[in-house]
């Protein structure tokens, strides 16, 4: 208990407008001998804000709910690897990587982390590997192999990172036996998808009724798959803070050659 006294006695002399530095943080955890995720915890449930967290604009609650939450991404692709990058830099505590696949020459156009120094690494690996720089307390578990049962269980909300309808279909069942929340998000060309599935909304099966034979992967654009992540990050975002959203009953479909965004009610399949 007097540890934690000093701990708090320690940020409260250092913060400054009610933030504190990431350099006084990691005094802090040296100094009292914790890890920056226990100094972090303590500032927010104290009303002081870890400084790189200034500019979301939300509240040490919101802050605070965030670290405590783990997000696990299934496929560490572009739309995995740009979502998990914006959920580690508005301050997501915990995710789970889950990737088979290492980095190929194809992956360059829109996969962030994605390099020529990367090529035959494992995607969630690097993931994993960078995040940490981009923020220090984030806890990431890696899985190089296919999602299953354990990954998603110990999730609060699922992304979905896929690209193919078998492995969306079969996400889709596990997360509905497990009551979970699933952000969809999908692209090709110009155009993209994303909506929300739970367990009263049969958004998979809805948007693809069924299995179909594997083809060649589409084209995919750049930046369609940064507008579809920045979605996916953002509905994750609102319902861990609990925001209404119009995708939890409905599905956004946009056309970034057009500039055509449309919200469309789900209907069950008959």
């Amino acid at each position: 208990m007097a540890e934690k006294s000093d701990l708090l006695r320690f940020l409260q002399q250092r913060r400054e407008d009610d933030t504190i530095s990431l350099a006084d943080e990691r005094v802090a955890a040296k100094l009292f001998d914790c890890s920056l995720r226990k100094v972090e915890e303590t500032a927010l449930n104290h009303s002081i804000l870890p400084r790189r967290y200034r500019r979301n604009g939300l509240s040490c609650r919101d802050q605070l709910k965030l670290l405590q939450t783990r997000v696990a991404i299934i496929g560490c692709g572009g739309l995995g690897g740009r979502t998990a990058e914006l959920l580690a830099r508005l301050g997501i505590g915990s995710l789970s990587l889950t990737d088979p696949d290492t980095f190929s020459e194809s992956n360059l156009n829109r996969q962030n982390f994605c390099t020529t120094e990367t090529l035959g690494c494992h995607k969630a690996e690097v993931l994993a590997h960078e995040l940490q720089k981009i923020n220090p307390i984030l806890e990431s578990t890696v899985y190089i192999s296919r999602f299953g049962q354990s990954v998603i269980s110990t999730a609060d909300i699922v992304i979905d990172g896929l690209d193919s309808t078998e492995a969306r279909r079969e996400l889709s069942r596990i997360c509905q036996e497990q009551s979970k929340l699933l952000i969809h998000g999908a692209v090709k060309g110009w155009y993209g998808q994303a909506g929300v599935e739970h367990s009263t909304t049969p958004l998979i099966t809805t948007l693809y009724p069924e299995t179909t034979a594997s083809s060649a992967p589409p084209k995919v654009l750049p930046m369609t798959v940064s507008l579809i992540a920045a979605i996916q990050a953002a509905e994750a975002c609102k319902l861990l803070l609990g925001h209404a959203s119009p995708l939890t009953h409905g599905w956004l479909q946009c056309d970034l050659l057009h500039c055509d965004f449309d919200t469309l009610p789900l209907v069950p399949p008959e």
